[in-house]
């Protein structure tokens, strides 16, 4: 009996180390951009969720549906920021149901005269979005014409030759990349198309660390730790 304890123990032991390697470094893809001030805030955010939970991570940015396709092969671990509904096209990537930002989806232009009333009232028009934007490649696939594009800095230089009428992103990232660019011909429209909360996906092989994500996030959002950083940076905070 001594020996069979001792034995199970000795297996115990040399499973712990095994399970928590696995989980202690984590890598992400992004298809955001390096530098600004919303990914920024999501890094920071991310990374302080995952430090709570005894977890280190890396995050990779690349071309936005190379960084799914990379996540959904198991390559990385994850994908930060998307919409709901990801999961039907790449259905090894699971959400995590706690939302970490709001997107406001906005038509960029040349022509400032055009109206926006929602995605059908882009239809009429020569649109343009990035590769990987599920969302655009649902509502906009029956647009006049239909461009897609690597990244974004290549979408605001597709713009600002007037290739296309109207370009699809986020206001506050496009605001940026038009100001890092010194794109001046381009400018965001009113209203937004629509407004989005966006997920952390993770793989399907980390399905498990799901549950405590979303209390370490809850928990950043309680005590004020996700207030914080939403001022610091000055980002919409996710819709209830």
């Amino acid at each position: 009996m001594r020996y069979l304890a001792i034995l199970i123990i000795f297996n115990l032991l040399l499973a712990v180390p095994v399970a928590n390697a696995e989980n202690k470094s984590l890598t992400f893809t992004t298809g955001d951009a390096r530098d600004d001030a919303r990914t920024k805030a999501m890094k920071e955010i991310l990374t302080r969720c995952f430090n709570r939970m005894d977890i280190k991570i890396n995050i990779i940015p690349m071309p936005s549906e190379r960084s799914l396709y990379n996540a959904n092969a198991g390559t990385q671990d994850g994908n930060f920021l998307r919409t709901e509904g990801i999961s039907k096209t790449y259905p090894n990537l699971i959400m995590v149901p706690e939302p970490f930002y709001v997107n406001t989806i906005v038509a960029f232009s040349h022509n400032k005269n055009i109206k926006i009333d929602g995605w059908k009232s882009l239809l009429p028009y020569s649109v343009a979005w990035v590769s990987g934007w599920k969302n655009c490649d649902r509502e906009l696939s029956k647009a006049k014409t239909v461009t897609r594009v690597r990244s974004e800095k290549a979408l605001f230089s597709f713009l600002a030759k007037k290739r296309a009428d109207v370009g699809v992103f986020g206001l506050n990232t496009g605001s940026a990349m038009l100001k890092k660019l010194g794109i001046t011909n381009v400018y965001p429209l009113s209203p937004p198309i629509v407004l989005s909360n966006l997920y952390l996906y993770i793989h399907k092989i980390h399905i498990s660390i799901i549950p405590q994500i979303v209390k370490t996030l809850q928990e950043m959002k309680h005590d004020g730790t996700y207030e914080k950083i939403t001022n610091k940076y000055k980002f919409i905070k996710p819709i209830k």
